[in-house]
């Protein structure tokens, strides 16, 4: 293709006149071509007053049309146009053709200022490979010129006799060939600068030469980015100040360059995450300041000036917060703009940093007006640049981000439109090899998901993220804004994944936040940001899979990035907003109430934070309600549900119609006023209820994922009306919600119902939610059938129920309650599947109370749930499953302490076949064991971060052991491995006297017996006895107790008095427990015997809180009417308790450990302790005992006397912690020895403990099966065997009984705590005729006094 060569290009004034321009002037061309793109040429060489040549030509491919050149003088890094032409190639191929060698073109002027000048050149067509030569002009420099341009290897003329030349240097530092250019930068300027300084002050060349010196070092930085060549710049400029006198011409010019100097350095510190020193700020200003105070308002050199020091102010208030400079900026920069003549080329970008000062200061005042001027001037910048001018796409770009900080502080959806419409110009402007484009890309991504988020359209986050992946894609790895893109594109793929339920949206969030986490630096002011955007990721994916281990990572993120942000951030409040969503989502996976309280706090402070009018206001205010409403269905605190409904309706009110968040704000309302009508019963709160749920179904689109929930929740609300107007129209209302949430565009109810199946299929499997649909839809089929009887609403709604539970998604505790709905409508209608649900219910057990909280942590999941094994083994005992029913049994009761008992397993078989596995399960059980005896109430903020890792890392291993079990149960062999033992197991808890499992339950009461020599469970059913009389025989027992003073907290001592009256009371208890349990029982098994054989009792429900053991008639002497008559009784929590643990080969007795406080700081004196230790120390010197007394008893004395000793004696006060269980502890003389203490302890010899303190297996009637006393903790630490007490024990009755056991037990040549149950037997038997013989008969005294264990 031809080539149009314009040569001889000269710049002229043809009136010859003074044209005003300085010598030291630099002109260039700039060409502007049709297609938008444009060039820069030159300088020109000065030749005369008038007269400027370009020394090179300038070619233009024939397929231009048109081109316009604007000849350009740099003034100050400004460019100041002297007037343009235009040229079509048409016209010059024309003139080539008839020969016509000039072309002469006047230059339309910027302005009506100054001279006019013209154009001259020369147009040849000839092909490209033979360009023409320059015309030279006859001047020495242009020869020296072309002699350097025509070798790539040394000029003609050396640098060093060039230095002194200063228009020659500066024509050589843009004319010399691109391959030599960066060695000319290198070397020149510093050659230059050295001979500058050589020169005397008053020198005239030395003041020429200077400016050529910092022009040329300004390059060379422009070139490389060496901060170095700022600084010599600087000081180059610096000389020129110092030896140019106050009040000379270039005084004002030098200052104002230095002061331009300086910001370059301040923004290039800024830009490399740097601090700027407060001297160069202040340098710049004052710099700029007194170049102003000398700068006529006329012409450009002021507004050019007052522009640098608006910016300089900026930036030292984005640096220093302090606001004085951003209001000393915008005054500076409104001095600038109302300086610059209308039609002059800079105001655009004058107003453009106006419009940025202004957005700054909107940033911290939240000013409305600061974000309007902000929009005006960046709306007059784009209006007063020309079309095709380069800088029109960056002013869109900044116009459509103030309008979108706008649209982000008052919710206009026109300012969204706005921005939206001039970030989309500016993309569709700027060519894609331009530098700026991906960051054009990332603005109109980021802002279309501003309006998706209002307004929910799928249109907007589609158009986001493809802009956003465009962005990412034009973006080179290692540049500095990759990681802000891929964060902003994760961010969108989260919000479509929340709008679509897609996976794979999800999936390419968490790839695209993980990269901008790790592309950012530690330290870097953005990694909170980008942690903020992968903590989101986290969480939405944990909403959809239900895993735990999102949930956890999401925690970990954003209180990382919450800790890293300060407390005056703007946009503190969204950290806080979502560290609280995380915390609450983890509680209603874990129940963990320390969560929810965290979370509530998190909240309270983000709404707190934010500021009225905030476009996140509704959506924080929903959170909190959102998290006071979890609470609340865990304590049922009517304080929580209140302010839940006051924040909810906060939120509706302040969020606008049309916004994409106010059905789910109204869905959010309607469950909290549902919750509240549970709670009061106020009819007007369900009506409240009906009402906000049907706006939100009304509202929201028939496509949207979340309808289906919508509907649900107003079908829910229909039911409970319902269920208190008993109107026929609330429950058919009630069904149809549900059938639009499953089937959505089916009507007819009858067909709705027979298509649920099909309905929730709609829902994917692993969908968390999807159990919660499947447990509401059997909630309105269920309420139906009762009011019609239905057979097949019944029917559904136990598939509804069976499908929920069996689902491998969705929150435990949701699947365990619709597993007992499943098997109590089954048991109600004799079912074959009631087995099946009950079955499925007590599997869900360890998941609900799971090893991944701490062990107080699983007593409240419990408890929050209820009991369930005594009712499944009833059921299974009315079906004649008695074997299932113990195997049920074992189950559901001490779940806690089964679980620390498995982590405590031997894995020695398990070493044989997978060597690594074994080592690898030992160490996950030993740091879980650990783990769950955590205390993580009452944390100190300063700790929170430590123990939120801790708690993580403790979830992680329960994570780890649940993958371990599996994997050790895939090996041949081992398929049964720590799963629910079965009865052929448990039956070896019965080698030494049969185990009487008592099931106590509402439908029934019955005695399973437990022998070693039977395969099948002796049945006893105890039709005399029932929950009822268990419950009332435990009022009875309680009033006894307390009239006698033995339910004190820590009471042991003299002050104890049982009256008359108490003892009749307390024979009437132990008779009816003669009469209709244990009698029965004994009927079934043995016969008088002078040695009486073993027997333990293994209690459930209220039964657990009497006296077995001395039940019987006291109103006679003969033999045969009390249980001592018949078997020496012990307890145990469970048949596992009683299984024969791996003992060491030829373990050796070592000691007893006696632990006596007589006198324990704070508490009650026990004068008899003494004498206790006394007495024991007169007995056979085979008990070897170490004693620990007073001030020697410290907690950690006694832990280490019972890691080296096999029995301890503990003579103390005990206390029983109701509240937290775990924390039940003795009283030692420095503190408390707790029960988690003690389970937490590697005890190697234990064996044997006396509890000859007060309530030390009294237990928790709310925890009835979890047998949450001292006797059970001394059980799972280790200990075999253990003396007890029920309730609290007379000082001096104490002693009477340890002299006693201890006699016995050193009465066989081996010592044996086997024998303890018996020695127990005779020394309460010797402490009741010694109370006989004194006229103290008392039942409180010697009855308390129990064993348990082996």
């Amino acid at each position: 293709m031809s080539i149009i060569h314009l040569t001889d290009i000269v710049l002229r004034c043809p009136s010859g006149l003074d044209h005003n321009l300085p010598d030291e002037s630099h002109i260039s061309l700039k060409v502007l071509l049709n297609n938008n793109k444009s060039k820069v040429i030159g300088p020109l060489i000065k030749g005369s007053e008038s007269f400027w040549k370009l020394v090179e030509n300038l070619q233009l491919p024939t397929g231009v049309l048109s081109f316009k050149i604007t000849p350009r003088r740099l003034e100050n890094y400004e460019f100041t146009p002297l007037g343009s032409a235009e040229f079509f190639c048409d016209n010059l191929i024309a003139m080539s053709l008839a020969q016509i060698n000039e072309v002469v073109q006047p230059l339309v002027a910027a302005t009506c200022d100054g001279p006019a000048f013209e154009l001259c050149f020369s147009s040849v067509v000839i092909p490209s490979d033979e360009p023409p030569t320059i015309v030279a002009l006859n001047e020495e420099q242009i020869h020296q010129v072309r002699a350097v341009r025509q070798s790539d290897q040394h000029p003609v003329v050396p640098y060093e006799e060039l230095a002194h030349r200063e228009a020659l240097a500066t024509m050589l530092h843009y004319q010399v060939p691109e391959s030599r250019r960066k060695e000319f930068l290198q070397a020149f300027p510093d050659l230059l600068y050295q001979q500058a300084v050589t020169l005397r002050d008053d020198d005239p060349q030395k003041q020429d030469m200077l400016p050529t010196v910092f022009n040329l070092f300004h390059s060379r930085y422009a070139q490389d980015k060496n901060p170095l060549d700022l600084d010599k710049a600087i000081a180059a400029v610096d000389d020129v100040v110092k030896i140019t006198p106050d009040g000379h011409p270039r005084k004002a010019d030098m200052l104002a360059q230095r002061g331009a100097f300086l910001l370059l350095r301040i923004e290039h510190q800024l830009g490399n995450e740097h601090i700027p020193t407060t001297a160069d700020f202040e340098g710049a200003i004052s710099d700029l300041e007194r170049s102003l105070t000398v700068t006529p308002d006329d012409g450009m050199r002021k507004p050019n000036r007052l522009r640098n020091l608006g910016i300089v102010f900026r930036h030292r208030c984005d640096l220093t917060g302090d606001i004085n400079n951003i209001d000393k900026s915008i005054s500076a920069l409104n001095d600038a703009v109302h300086l610059t003549p209308e039609g002059y080329p800079s105001k655009p970008a004058c107003l453009c940093q106006l419009g940025l000062s202004l957005t700054s200061r909107f940033e911290v005042t939240r000013n409305p007006v600061d974000a309007d001027e902000a929009i005006s001037a960046y709306n007059d910048a784009v209006q007063l640049t020309p079309e095709g001018h380069p800088d029109k796409q960056s002013y869109l770009n900044n116009l459509g981000s103030s309008l979108m900080r706008r649209f982000e502080h008052t919710g206009e959806l026109i300012d969204a439109d706005e921005a939206i419409s001039a970030c989309n110009d500016a993309v569709q402007l700027t060519p894609e090899d331009h530098p700026d484009k991906q960051s054009y890309l990332n603005n109109l991504g980021s802002s279309l998901m501003r309006r998706f988020e209002h307004r929910g359209d799928l249109i907007d986050i589609n158009r986001a993220i493809s802009a956003q992946n465009h962005a990412v894609c034009l973006t080179p790895e290692g540049d500095a804004l990759k990681p802000l893109y891929l964060q902003n594109l994760g961010i969108s793929y989260s919000s479509c994944f929340e709008r679509t339920d897609e996976v794979v949206d999800i999936e390419k969030a968490i790839s695209a936040c993980k990269d901008a986490v790790r592309l950012t630096p530690d330290g870097h002011s953005d990694k909170p940001e980008r942690l903020l955007g992968l903590g989101t990721a986290f969480m939405h994916r944990s909403e959809r899979t239900g895993q735990l281990a999102d949930i956890n990572e999401a925690i970990s993120v954003y209180t990382i990035a919450e800790r890293l942000i300060p407390e005056d951030h703007p946009d503190k409040h969204s950290y806080l907003n979502n560290l609280g969503i995380s915390l609450r989502l983890r509680f209603q996976r874990t129940g963990d109430l320390v969560d929810i309280d965290n979370a509530i706090s998190d909240h309270i402070d983000s709404v707190r934070l934010t500021p009225d009018g905030h476009a996140l206001k509704p959506g924080h205010l929903h959170n909190l309600g959102l998290s006071f409403v979890r609470r609340f269905e865990r304590t049922g605190d009517i304080i929580d549900i209140d302010k839940a409904i006051s924040a909810h309706n906060d939120a509706v009110q302040l969020t606008p119609m049309g916004h994409a968040k106010k059905p789910d704000r109204l869905n959010s309302l309607g469950i909290s006023f549902m919750h509240r009508y549970k709670h009061t019963g106020e009819l007007s709160d369900i009506d409240e209820s009906v009402s906000a749920h049907t706006d939100a179904v009304n509202l929201t689109q028939d496509s949207h994922p979340h309808l289906c929930g919508y509907q649900t929740n107003l079908g829910n609300s229909f039911t409970q009306r319902f269920t208190h107007t008993g109107e026929l129209v609330d429950i058919d209302k009630a069904i149809s919600a549900h059938n639009d949430a499953h089937t959505r565009d089916l009507v007819d109810v009858d067909y709705a119902i027979s298509s649920y199946n099909d309905a929730v299929n709609l829902i994917p499997d692993d969908h968390t939610h999807k159990t919660t649909f499947l447990n509401n839809l059997g909630e309105a089929l269920l309420s139906r059938s009762e009011l019609t009887g239905s057979r097949v609403d019944i029917d559904m709604a136990i598939s509804k129920f069976r499908l929920c539970a069996k689902s491998s998604a969705g929150i435990p505790s949701l699947r365990y309650r619709a597993a007992t709905k499943w098997a109590r409508l089954s048991l109600k209608d004799n079912s074959s599947t009631t087995l099946d649900g009950y079955d499925t219910a007590l599997a869900l057990l360890p998941r609900v109370a799971w090893l991944g909280q701490t062990i107080s942590d699983q007593h409240k999941q419990l408890l929050s749930i209820g009991g369930i094994g005594n009712e499944a083994a009833a059921a299974a005992i009315a079906l004649g499953q008695q074997e299932t029913a113990i195997e049920w049994l074992e189950q559901a009761r001490s779940v806690v302490w089964g679980q620390l008992l498995n982590l405590r397993t031997p894995v020695d078989e398990l070493r044989d076949a997978d060597f690594e596995l074994a080592n690898e399960l030992e160490r996950v059980s030993k740091d879980l064991e650990s783990a769950g005896n955590r205390n993580d109430s009452f944390i100190p903020s300063d700790k929170q971060l430590s123990m939120e890792q801790t708690a993580r890392q403790h979830r992680k291993l329960a994570t780890d052991w649940d993958m371990l079990i599996e994997k050790a149960r895939s090996i041949p062999g081992f398929e049964d491995f720590l799963r629910p033992k079965k009865l052929e197991k448990l039956s070896r808890a019965a080698r030494s006297g049969p185990v009487v499992v008592i099931n106590v339950h509402e439908a029934r009461c019955d005695a399973l017996v437990v022998m070693a020599d039977l395969d099948d469970v002796i049945h006893v059913p105890l039709d005399g006895f029932s929950y009822t009389k268990a419950e009332d025989l435990q009022r009875s027992l309680n009033k006894v107790l307390s009239t006698a003073g033995v339910h004190k907290r820590d009471a042991r001592g003299p002050q104890m008095v049982s009256t008359k009256h108490d003892n009749l009371k307390f024979e009437e208890i132990l008779s009816m427990l003669w009469t209709n349990v244990v009698q029965p029982v004994l009927a079934a098994l043995v016969s008088i015997d002078p040695e009486p054989p073993r027997i333990w009792w293994c209690a459930t429900g209220p039964l657990t809180f009497l006296p077995i053991h001395a039940a019987g008639l006291y109103n006679t002497r003969e033999l045969g009417f009390k249980t001592s008559d018949f078997a020496v009784s012990s307890y145990t929590p469970t048949l596992t308790a009683l299984l024969e643990r791996p003992v060491p080969a030829q373990q050796q007795f070592q000691g007893l450990l006696a632990v006596i406080q007589p006198c324990t700081p704070g508490l009650s004196p026990l004068p008899n302790a003494e004498k206790e230790l006394a007495q024991m120390e007169q007995l056979d010197s085979s008990l070897h005992i170490h004693s620990l007394s007073g001030e020697l008893a410290t907690v950690e004395s006694v832990v280490n006397g019972m890691q080296e000793c096999s029995w301890v004696h503990l003579a103390c006060h005990a206390i029983q912690e109701t509240s937290e269980p775990t924390q039940s502890a003795f009283s030692l003389q420095n503190r408390t020895l707790t029960l988690s203490k003690l389970i937490s302890q590697p005890f190697p010899h234990a064996d044997f403990a006396f509890l000859s303190a007060c309530q030390t297996a009294k237990g928790d009637k709310k925890l009835s099966e979890e047998a949450v006393h001292l006797a059970a903790g001394m059980l799972a630490a280790g200990y075999r065997s253990v003396i007890a007490t029920m309730w609290s024990i007379m000082d001096e009755d104490a002693p009477v009984v340890a002299c006693e056991v201890y006699s016995h037990l050193v009465r066989d040549p081996q010592l044996s705590s086997t024998r303890a149950a018996h020695a127990l037997h005779h020394a309460v038997k010797c402490l009741r005729d010694q109370l006989e013989e004194s006229g103290k008969s008392s039942f409180t005294s010697w009855v308390p006094f129990i064993h348990v264990g082996m």
